[in-house]
């Protein structure tokens, strides 16, 4: 996006390692779980996803129009195949998995569904991350540059994205 930014700053931030995020939504017209609201999931048991979470189950769904949400995410490498796999593709493979949830479950509860995908979602640190942090000033004026890459040592969250939003407001306005 920004030619003009040096190579050796660029071969910085392309040495960032993360995961990426790939998440199905489902708006269901029934109850999927017993109450519950999330569930981590092993991987390599069979679970086409890491995290099942109905969010109506803790948020009440008079709020969503009376549907159930369900979100079914994980957190995978950007080049794994979740990420070129179109919608169909991906219902495919996560509805059959609902049945394990609840056995009377049957695709016709979907009333609706969205698939998100971001190949930039988790960042993994590794040894010295804190060497290869870039300061949110890059080399040109005035441009800043802000991942969750720089909130380390702490995880994503919004808060820490908040914080750093206005830590580069306030640098952006000194110049």
């Amino acid at each position: 996006m920004v030619p003009e930014l040096p190579e050796n700053y660029l071969a910085g931030l392309r040495r960032l390692k993360s995961l990426g995020a790939v998440v199905l939504i489902l708006a269901l017209n029934q109850r999927l779980t017993q109450g519950h609201y999330w569930i981590n999931l092993p991987k390599g048991e069979g679970f086409p996803f890491l995290a099942l979470v109905e969010h109506t189950n803790f948020i009440d769904r008079e709020h969503y129009g009376g549907d159930h949400l369900i979100y079914c995410g994980d957190y995978l490498k950007p080049d794994h195949e979740y990420f070129s796999l179109s919608h169909e593709e991906m219902l495919a493979r996560f509805l059959p998995t609902l049945k394990r949830f609840n056995p009377a479950f049957t695709p016709d509860w979907v009333r609706a569904s969205w698939l998100f995908r971001e190949k930039y979602a988790q960042p993994v640190p590794g040894v010295n991350h804190s060497c290869n942090i870039p300061d949110l000033a890059t080399p040109i004026k005035g441009l800043f540059w802000a991942s969750m890459s720089q909130v380390y040592p702490w995880d994503r969250g919004t808060n820490y994205a908040v914080e750093m939003g206005r830590e580069v407001a306030r640098r952006a306005l000194a110049v």
